[in-house]
């Protein structure tokens, strides 16, 4: 009799290849992508990793039904909004907020903020989810510098807000440039593993 079930092998599994990956998105982070400069600004291939598996796993919640929205009163409603977040992107940023602590107390709080965030805005959803790579990357960067910046000066770091009017473009922007050579991998597989799953059922 096997100690594990297929379904708990298949589950760690799929945890070491997700933590296999983003270690090689940390170390390219480290030994490639932390030389190359554009304007003062690196790419940032970790906080891209989180907010694009946000984006490709979504939300565990399903989706309301149009007579529970009738049904469901407004508070309800936008609990369950704030709740429809990734648990998974959250995870993944956690990950490499842990990684990044070394370096930045400020990480631990914008990494999974910005992977279960990007969760609600799920590219399953959306028909045309490769033209809502590029820019949905672009606004999410944007939004975890902002956090960063937040928290930066709550700790009374001075000229963080002019610091970061010069960084925050040209870094969204290499992340919205590097996003869909990180997101069609990444669907793929997401999907090569669901097919699976049902088949398995």
């Amino acid at each position: 009799m096997a100690i594990l079930s297929m379904k708990t092998r298949k589950k760690a599994i799929d945890l070491a290849i997700v933590t296999l990956a983003c270690s090689a998105a940390w170390i390219l982070q480290l030994t490639v992508l932390n030389q190359l400069f554009f304007q003062g600004a690196i790419c940032n291939l970790p906080l891209t990793v989180t907010m694009l598996w946000g984006y490709v796993v979504g939300s565990s919640l399903p989706e309301l039904r149009a007579d529970q929205l009738r049904i469901l009163p407004v508070s309800a409603i936008f609990l369950r909004q704030l709740l429809s977040g990734s648990v998974t992107g959250l995870l993944v940023g956690a990950l490499f907020a842990a990684l990044y602590s070394s370096v930045s107390p400020v990480y631990p709080i914008a990494f999974p903020l910005i992977g279960f965030i990007t969760g609600y805005f799920s590219m399953k959803n959306l028909n045309q989810e490769t033209l809502f790579c590029i820019p949905l990357t672009l606004l999410a960067t944007v939004m975890a510098e902002g956090i960063m910046a937040l928290q930066l000066g709550a700790i009374g770091r001075p000229y963080v807000f002019d610091h970061l009017s010069h960084m925050i473009l040209p870094e969204a922007l290499l992340n919205a440039l590097i996003a869909p050579f990180v997101y069609f991998p990444l669907r793929d597989w997401y999907e090569f593993r669901r097919s699976e799953a049902v088949l398995e059922q």
